[in-house]
């Protein structure tokens, strides 16, 4: 072929994720939401510019663009679900106008957009959502660009805008998610469809963001990752009486509203059930995987916090009143039963509020042991035993995740795994291919000061699609630490 008419390299990939546009949006915020709002405005074209002088890119938004979960708008009591998304969408690029024109102009420079769906915004499962994002970004006439089929980067043509529902699996050799199907307290179940009557259900974390962070701006964004229960109680004692009360009623309510997910708010119905299926069986189909390693994928994950007793009772620490409750009233019945008679006045006996005081004393031992013991919460480490996990079912050398707001580059066994971190510390990722589209490198950067410092660098292992078959897969080889007994290919691409 001659040199003149052979075809553009592919492009390189450029990843961010987690802005959180919007999640200044609400009556109650502190002085330094609005600041960074301000800065985004002003760092993130300096930051497309950059690149765009360098290249062509695909750039890939790897969830929670917009913050969904933090916008409050006023009159939008009563607005079907789909349409306060759209509205809440609209209200985040208006106060973002230079966000917006920065896409724009990436767009306009030939780099294509892929917006990958996150936990805070879900929404963009709504086809309405997707379509307003085309018409604040786009003025092409494109009409595949809101469906959620995209099979490979590949197929992300220069100066378009393409959707993914949950995962890429890029024919270079990775897999591309934002990663909070792995978390609990973020996770729905029927991720493909997770709606309750045409809504989306709602998880374990929206519930308390909007019931209690939104309403709590003297707490930290991120609390929740680093605050043990020992924290929050010193956080609000060191606030005062008046701020204890208001947090513990606060705490009551966003408890029972946690609760009452189980009951139905959380769990998805038949007709999502359904429509998740379906979908999954083609995503296997366009991915070029057996319906076995996406059933051993969701085996990995731990079940939604939103769909067991359980998980709602330990994320709330409910469980812990519930053994201090039990414990004491069993000490109670315990020293009653021994007396065998009731008090001279009627009332309980003192052997009574003796083993009442036994029962709540071992309640307090046990708990006091059981958090001494309980190992630390640690994102990054579990992630990187995810990723792995992920690499070596679907048969790619690479995971490219967010959501755990920590920029990572490591490598576990055969799988290299990457977090873009949260863009709002500057975190990205800048993966280079050769001229067959193989992805070489994965660097992790830091955009400082209007410029870019390499922070990591790392080989992606060599890729060799004729080495194995596709991946024959059982769910039970895989566990829930993330290790399998199987082995799988590396091939083709999904979403």
């Amino acid at each position: 072929m001659d040199a003149r008419s052979s075809p553009p390299p592919p492009a390189d990939l450029l990843l961010i994720s987690d802005l959180h546009l919007g999640s200044h949006l609400k009556p109650r915020m502190r002085g330094e939401a609005v600041h960074l709002a301000s800065r985004i405005e002003e760092v993130f074209p300096r930051f497309c510019e950059h690149y765009a002088r360098r290249g062509r890119w695909q750039l890939v938004i790897n969830g929670d663009f917009i913050d969904f979960w933090n916008i409050e708008l006023p009159g939008s009591a009563g607005l079907p679900p789909e349409a306060l998304a759209v509205a809440r969408l609209h209200a985040v690029f208006d106060a973002h106008p230079e966000v917006e024109a920065a896409l724009q102009r990436m767009l306009r420079a030939g780099n294509g957009i892929l917006f990958v769906t996150g936990n805070h915004d879900a929404e963009l499962l709504y086809p309405e959502v997707r379509r307003a994002i085309l018409s604040r970004l786009s003025t092409g006439d494109d009409a595949d660009a809101t469906h959620t089929d995209l099979t490979n980067l590949g197929a992300l043509q220069p100066g378009r805008v393409r959707f993914v529902r949950w995962f890429l699996r890029e024919p270079g050799g990775a897999w591309i998610e934002h990663g909070h199907k792995f978390d609990p307290s973020c996770a729905t179940p029927a991720a493909l469809s997770p709606t309750r009557g045409g809504a989306l259900v709602m998880t374990v974390a929206e519930v308390a963001t909007r019931n209690f962070a939104n309403l709590m701006p003297e707490i930290d964004y991120d609390a929740p990752d680093k605050f043990t229960a020992r924290d929050y109680v010193r956080w609000a004692v060191a606030r005062g009486w008046r701020f204890v009360v208001r947090v513990i009623l606060l705490y009551l309510r966003t408890a029972g509203r946690i609760l009452a997910l189980w009951a139905g708010p959380g769990r998805v119905d038949r007709a999502g059930r359904l429509a998740h299926a379906e979908r999954l069986s083609k995503v296997a189909a366009n991915a070029g995987l057996q319906m076995s390693a996406l059933a051993a994928l969701e085996k990995m994950a731990p079940p939604p916090a939103a769909t067991t007793v359980a998980g709602l009772l330990s994320i709330t620490a409910l469980d812990h009143v519930v053994v201090v409750a039990a414990l004491t009233t069993a000490g109670m019945l315990l020293g009653r039963a021994i007396a065998g008679a009731p008090a001279p006045d009627g009332g309980l006996p003192a052997s009574a509020w003796l083993g009442a005081l036994v029962g709540l004393g071992l309640a307090i031992a046990w708990l006091v042991r059981k958090h001494r013991r309980k190992r630390p919460r640690n994102v990054a480490r579990d992630m990187l035993e995810v990723a792995a996990g992920v690499g070596e079912v679907t048969g790619v050398p690479l995971v490219l995740m967010g959501h755990s707001h920590r920029g990572t580059l490591e490598r576990l066994g055969d799988v290299v795994y990457a977090n873009s971190g949260s863009w709002l510390d500057g975190s990205h990722l800048v993966v280079r291919r050769d001229h067959d589209g193989r992805f070489t490198t994965v660097e992790l950067r830091r955009w400082r000061n209007g410029g870019v410092v390499q922070e990591a660098q790392m080989a992606v292992p060599p890729w060799e699609p004729s080495a194995a078959a596709l991946p024959q897969l059982d769910a039970a080889a895989v566990t829930a630490g993330g290790g399998t007994t199987a082995t799988g290919r590396r091939g083709d691409a999904g979403t």
